[in-house]
């Protein structure tokens, strides 16, 4: 498996990424053009992908804002799918942005990223890469993006959660996000592992008036680390790795009909991603040391609105997250001694 088609495999999360192949380009051919130039180009062509893993992990929080009773419980399991903009779908392509690496013809050009749209070699840019005294070495189509659109109901980046929370005392919960360090493939080619922790607490009991009003008001903070390493070439001792850190900090409201749980949260969230290559790699000019090493950050208001059915002990729940990368969220999962509204709606003389 090429290098390349690994890095497609790991900014998927490994789901929905079947037709990673759909994506022909060699990745050594990036380092033909020197570490600064290889690092720009793929930073560029790689921003959907961990720009939306940073977005999703800090989704799928709650689905509700009242807190379990003392000893309570919730386990739930859901998939939070930030959704790629338009804009995120190609990146401009400037001949002055670059020193060894150049538009065959002309001097600017629209790229697809990894999540653009999946276009054949006619349709696609040539690319000739130079050494470090402009001599030509190699000329290639730009590389081309998944074209996940064309196959899924929508064009994003997935982030499976496994989350379990629990009621404290004073209306809080404690909510945990864990994975221990698991291998995936056939040789253990892939190691993945995270850890999330947040906490809600209902602030309604403080607010006079408020406390009496028949919904439920809660502040949340969260924060969540996904750690992912791969091994590229076990022989050379290649290996790739990525994480991506993210808080959350909203507040949140909730109101319970029957079955249904209609809520919401406004408030801000932020996360950081980075992402490296391991080892050494040798060209037909060079040879690097850990040559790739990218970061990603975004940051800005959160606000999501979702919907919540129970049955019984079992809850369904979606929701839709608001942001540069709006977030759509769907899980399942079961909860006991959810706790119990402190609305006391006032009886006015006369109604």
């Amino acid at each position: 498996m090429k290098i390349y088609t690994r890095i497609l495999l790991i900014a998927g999360l490994m789901v929905s990424m079947a037709n990673v192949s759909k994506a022909q380009f060699d990745f050594d051919s990036f380092l033909e053009a020197g570490l600064t130039d290889a690092n720009k180009l793929l930073e560029a062509y790689m921003a959907p992908a961990f720009q939306g893993i940073g977005y999703g992990v800090n989704a799928g929080w709650y689905n509700t804002a009242r807190p379990h009773k003392t000893l309570g419980f919730d386990l739930n399991i859901s998939v939070n799918a930030a959704i790629v903009p338009t804009s995120g779908e190609f990146f401009t392509f400037k001949n002055s942005d670059y020193s060894n690496v150049k538009l065959s013809n002309g001097t600017s050009a629209q790229l697809p990223t990894l999540f653009g749209p999946n276009l054949g070699a006619d349709d696609l840019p040539e690319l000739t890469f130079m050494d470090n005294n402009g001599n030509e070495t190699i000329r290639i189509s730009a590389p081309t993006g998944l074209g996940l659109e064309e196959e899924f109901p929508a064009n994003a980046v997935p982030s499976p959660m496994v989350q379990l929370g629990i009621g404290l005392i004073k209306g809080t919960d404690l909510k945990i996000r864990y994975t221990p360090d698991i291998s995936l493939g056939d040789e253990d080619e892939v190691n993945v592992k995270l850890f999330g922790i947040g906490v809600m607490h209902d602030i309604k009991q403080y607010l006079p008036v408020v406390n009496k009003l028949p919904f439920d008001l809660s502040m949340f903070v969260g924060y969540t680390n996904l750690k992912t390493g791969f091994v590229i070439d076990s022989d050379l001792n290649q290996t790739a790795e990525f994480e991506t850190k993210g808080t959350v900090v909203q507040a949140l409201v909730s109101k319970k009909l029957a079955l249904l749980t209609v809520y919401g949260g406004l408030g801000y969230a932020k996360s950081k991603t980075t992402f490296g290559l391991k080892g050494v790699y040798t060209t037909e000019t060079s040879s690097y040391t850990d040559p790739i090493d990218l970061a990603y950050e975004n940051g800005g208001v959160k606000a999501n609105v979702g919907l919540r059915i129970r049955l019984l002990f079992l809850n369904i729940f979606g929701e839709y997250s608001f942001q540069e990368y709006n977030t759509a969220t769907v899980g399942i999962g079961l909860s006991f001694r959810e706790g119990a509204s402190n609305t006391n709606i006032p009886i006015v003389p006369g109604i």
